[in-house]
């Protein structure tokens, strides 16, 4: 029998959306992008002012080795310019997956994720169809969990569903990975308006166990 849930608790965790760290990077990277354009630009008349001076001044280029210099230059430029472009457009990707109002609730019936509900069993049951529990030491996958309980090949009935965090790359950070009856469904862990660990012990307690986070994903 599981224990009643204390009588002073709320009956509902309400996590929304949060878009402001995803609204700063992608801030950032345009004024990064735009200083590169500027760069560009101030480079261009530099070099350009400078060889109309040398023309005027009946100075030739040829064979000064100016125009390699020149070429590398502009050259670095143009690779900063492509560099903070690319930058500057996966910050607005990642700014467009992040939704607006209440994404995930959590109560003591079930879970809500974007409008999507299951009882918890429900939920429970999605995430450990089939499971067999691996020790390999390393932190589970979407394709395996890492148990420290029991025997490699051994099927383990009435697991907890896990709720594994993905370590993040150059074009998205740190995930959620919520394995749910419809099938996988991911989220930015800097997109919630809660804390890692407090969505664990939420979920931990409104599910009386049945539901965890495996905080070992996250990188920081």
């Amino acid at each position: 029998m599981r224990p009643a849930p204390p009588e002073s608790l709320e009956d509902f965790l309400h996590v929304a959306w949060d878009p402001a760290p995803a609204e700063a990077r992608a801030a950032t990277a345009k004024r990064r992008f735009v200083a590169a354009v500027s760069g560009l630009v101030v480079t261009l008349l530099l070099w350009g002012g400078y060889y109309a001076w040398s023309r005027h001044a009946g100075d030739s280029w040829r064979g000064t080795g100016l125009w390699g210099v020149t070429a590398v230059v502009l050259g670095l430029y143009v690779a900063l310019l492509v560099v903070r472009l690319v930058v500057w457009r996966v910050a607005v990707r990642r700014r467009r997956r992040v939704g607006d109002g209440e994404v995930v609730t959590a109560s003591w019936p079930g879970l809500q994720i974007a409008g999507h509900y299951w009882d918890w069993d429900s939920f429970a049951a999605a995430d450990r169809t089939a499971m067999v529990v691996t020790v390999t030491g390393r932190s589970p996958g979407p394709a395996d969990r890492q148990e420290p309980a029991g025997r490699e090949g051994q099927i383990v009935p009435e697991q907890p569903a896990v709720v594994l965090t993905l370590r993040g790359t150059w074009r998205c950070g740190d995930r959620y990975l919520f394995t749910t009856p419809d099938g996988p469904w991911e989220c930015p862990v800097e997109a919630l308006g809660v804390t890692p660990a407090a969505l664990e012990q939420a979920l931990r307690l409104y599910s009386r166990g049945r539901c965890l986070v495996d905080l070992s994903g996250i990188s920081h």
